[in-house]
Parts: structure tokens; C-alpha cells; sequence
């Protein structure tokens, strides 16, 4: 797979006309039929150093609508590797299509309670898991460690940003929004739409993987008047305006985070929020298998 290879596409709208903004769209989501986007970014660091360092089992975590899980499930059964997802939520049957697809690609699920779940990192019970399965590589819940943030930073690569004002982003834990932040000049000006509650912590931990990769950047804020009620929910005005994009312009959004990102920014162009005359490129994070989940109540 060419990470760079992805077309930066124009969009037309009588909005950005109106405003004399020019919006690109970064189609991260064509850089794979199945796996693509910001999940496959944020593993390749991680499955180079599972293969340097010679480990046998990969795990990590993920709800039952995860990204993640599908993106590694599918590089597990690709590149020959045993993957297991300790997966939050205890009921699983019958299996989502995510899901199937995970156990399709040979990963095995191990389920936990929602409250196990939430001390993962602590809890003797997980470990017990871990310890189950021979030379064990972990990889964090969306993938959130430092070589995901460095992975992240790589979808920037080979994009041009002397004349760029504006990049858009989704983010979900902040992972995929700091590796960009750090992969950007000085002049540009990152918005990241959390797709969930998270006006308490998000920001903190956007700073936080930026201190742990070094990063002193401040050209960056988070727009949270977009997240449609949490993480997974939406509303009748959300999938309208998704429908809408499809129909008229061709461009499949996901109901989880580039959906409400990419309403959000026209939302702010339209209030006024981005000053006319921007050059602004939104980066498709891709997730589009989320749209399974769309009549979904807890997608995750």
C-alpha cells in the first residue's frame, strides 16, 4: 500500500463560493478498499516493531463497532499474524458485521464487562488475558501510543502547505489529531472535531502525545459543539446532511467522526468562523465501515 499515494480532491459548494474559500478533501479513505484512513497509519509503526522484535500475538482493544479491531484484524490475516481484541461489552452474539469480520480474518475476541473494560490497564483480569497468548505485542485502544502518533504524522506526507490556512480533522483520542499538529508548518492552523463528550480531557490529552513526541505546538484548538449527543450517536439533521453529500457530491462520510467533522467545518464557514478567502484541506480519516452501524445504538 502507497500511504501517499491518495488524491487531494477539490470540493465545490455554493457555501465556499459565497466565502471564496478553497476546501481540498485529503482522501485518505481510498487508500484501501477495506482498511483505511487513520487506522492503518496509526498500526504500520506498530506492526514494524511487532515484526522487529520477533512477537507471535498481537492484541489490543476496541468496542464492538471498532475501527481499529477491523483495520487490525484485516493486517493480521494479510500479513500472516495472530491478532485477539479484548473487546468492551460482555454480549456479543450475534456478531455485528465488524465483528464477523474481525472473527473472519482469523481474530479471536475475548469479551469483557464494560467495567473491566474501563481498568484495563490495571486490572489483573486482562492481564490474565494477555498472559494467555504466546509472546503478546499490545497495542492500545485506537492506537494510541507514541509510534500510532508517529504513524499519524505520515499522512501528511507529500501534501504541500505553503499556501494552506486551515486543516480539519476528526479525532477520537487525540492520537491521529497530535501526529498531525506535529506534521504541519508553523502557519497553519489545525481545528479537530472531537466525536464525542470531551470538553474535560480531550485537549489535555492532544497535549499530552505532543509532549511525548516532542512537539511544541500551540497552533491548534478543538471544536466541540459537534459531537451529535456522544460518542456513536447522531441525529436526523447529521444523517441528512451525510445523505445529502452522497447524493450530490459523491463523498461517503461515516456517522461516528467524519461525518459530524466535515458538517462541523461547513458549519463554521457559515457562521463566519473561517475567515474568507482560506485555503482549508480537510484529511477523510476514512472509518467508512461505521456506516454499517448506522441503526446501531452504541456504536463505538
Amino acid at each position: 500500500m502507497k500511504l501517499n499515494s491518495v488524491p487531494l480532491e477539490l470540493f465545490r459548494h455554493p457555501l465556499l463560493a459565497k466565502n471564496n474559500i478553497s476546501l481540498h478533501i485529503k482522501r485518505d479513505d481510498l487508500l484501501h478498499p477495506v482498511v483505511s484512513g487513520n487506522k492503518l497509519y496509526k498500526l504500520m509503526l506498530n506492526l514494524e516493531q511487532f515484526k522487529h522484535e520477533h512477537k507471535k500475538t498481537l492484541i489490543t482493544f476496541g468496542g464492538a463497532y471498532s475501527n481499529h479491531l477491523h483495520a487490525t484484524a484485516f493486517m493480521g490475516k494479510k500479513l500472516g499474524i495472530q491478532t485477539v481484541a479484548i473487546v468492551r461489552g460482555e454480549q456479543l452474539v450475534p456478531l455485528n458485521p465488524t465483528l464477523k469480520d474481525c472473527t473472519d480474518w482469523g481474530m479471536t475476541l475475548e469479551p469483557v464487562s464494560r467495567g473491566l473494560y474501563r481498568q484495563k490497564q490495571q486490572a489483573p483480569e486482562i492481564q490474565f488475558i494477555i498472559d494467555k497468548y504466546p509472546s503478546p505485542y499490545v497495542v492500545p485502544e485506537g492506537g494510541a501510543n507514541r509510534l500510532g502518533v508517529q504513524g499519524a504524522a505520515k499522512m501528511l506526507d507529500g501534501v504541500h502547505q505553503k499556501n494552506l490556512d486551515v486543516l480539519v480533522v476528526a479525532c477520537g483520542t487525540g492520537v491521529t489529531m497530535a501526529g498531525i499538529i506535529s506534521a504541519c508548518e508553523p502557519g497553519v492552523r489545525v481545528i479537530g472535531f472531537p466525536a464525542l463528550k470531551a470538553e474535560k480531557w480531550m485537549k489535555d490529552e492532544v497535549q499530552g502525545w505532543l509532549d511525548v513526541i516532542t512537539c511544541e505546538s500551540d497552533n491548534w484548538v478543538l471544536q466541540h459543539d459537534y459531537h451529535f449527543g456522544g460518542y456513536g450517536k447522531t441525529k436526523p439533521e447529521l444523517l441528512e446532511f451525510m445523505a445529502d453529500m452522497e447524493a450530490s457530491y459523491n463523498l461517503l462520510l461515516d456517522p461516528i467522526y467524519t461525518g459530524k467533522a466535515f458538517y462541523g467545518l461547513l458549519k463554521m464557514i457559515e457562521n463566519g468562523e473561517i475567515a474568507k478567502g482560506s485555503n482549508v484541506l480537510f484529511v477523510h480519516s476514512g472509518g467508512l465501515q461505521g456506516r454499517r452501524g448506522l441503526s446501531a445504538k452504541s456504536a463505538s
